[in-house]
C-alpha cells in the first residue's frame, strides 16, 4: 500500500492536461467522500494535485466534526460567480458518496458558500438520472446561487497522470443544468 501511495503522489507531480484550466476565476476543490480512509491512494493523488481542499467527510467523532467546521466555516466565503467548485466523490446516479442533494447543500452552506459560477461534480454517473436537477432546485432553495451545475453521465476514467475523460459519447459526457445566475463562460460548456 505504501508503494501505491508513493506512486500516486509521484504521478500527481505531473500536471493533467487542462485539469486546472479555468481562466475566469479560481477553482476550489471539495471532497464529498472519505478518500483518506476508503481510497488512500486516490487521496494521496488528490492531495498532490490540489494543495488546498475542503474535506467534508472523514472526522471520526462529533467533537472533531464541530472543531473542523469551526476552523473552516469561512472556506468558501470568497467564492464568486466567476469561480468554479469541483466536488470529488465516488457516486452512482442516485447518490454522491453518502450525500443527498439536501445534505450536500447544507454542508456547503455551513462552509459559507453563497454564490459560485459553476459547481462541477467529479463523480461517476451522478449526471445520468435526475440527481442534478434535484440538486439545482435544493441548492437554490437553500440560498446557494450559481450559474451552472455539471456532472458526468457515465464513468470517469483517469489515465494517471496524463488524461481524464468520461466514457461514452463525448457530446453527452456531461449533463449541464442552468442555475439562477445569468452568466456565460465562453469557450466552455457553460454558455447556454
Amino acid at each position: 500500500m505504501k508503494f501505491t501511495n508513493s506512486l500516486f503522489r509521484t504521478a500527481g507531480k505531473i500536471p493533467l492536461l487542462r485539469s486546472h484550466d479555468w481562466p475566469f476565476g479560481k477553482i476550489e476543490v471539495v471532497l464529498a467522500y472519505n478518500f483518506k480512509k476508503r481510497r488512500p491512494h486516490e487521496y494521496a493523488y488528490l492531495k498532490s494535485k490540489y494543495n488546498d481542499m475542503l474535506e467534508l467527510v472523514g472526522r471520526e467523532s462529533e467533537i472533531e466534526e464541530k472543531k473542523y467546521i469551526y476552523n473552516n466555516f469561512h472556506y468558501l466565503q470568497s467564492v464568486t460567480e466567476n469561480d468554479r467548485i469541483d466536488i470529488f466523490a465516488h457516486a452512482s446516479e442516485h447518490m454522491l458518496g453518502h450525500y443527498s442533494p439536501e445534505a450536500l447543500a447544507d454542508d456547503l452552506k455551513k462552509m459559507s458558500l453563497r454564490r459560485v459560477g459553476v459547481i462541477k461534480f467529479q463523480a461517476c454517473y451522478i449526471g445520468k438520472g435526475n440527481w442534478l436537477e434535484r440538486a439545482r432546485d435544493i441548492f437554490i432553495s437553500k440560498g446557494i446561487s450559481f450559474a451552472y451545475m455539471a456532472a458526468p453521465t457515465n464513468r470517469i476514467v483517469w489515465n494517471n497522470p496524463f488524461t481524464k475523460y468520461v466514457k461514452g459519447d463525448r457530446e453527452l459526457a456531461y449533463k449541464v443544468v442552468k442555475g439562477n445566475i445569468n452568466k456565460q463562460f465562453p469557450g466552455t460548456r457553460y454558455t447556454g
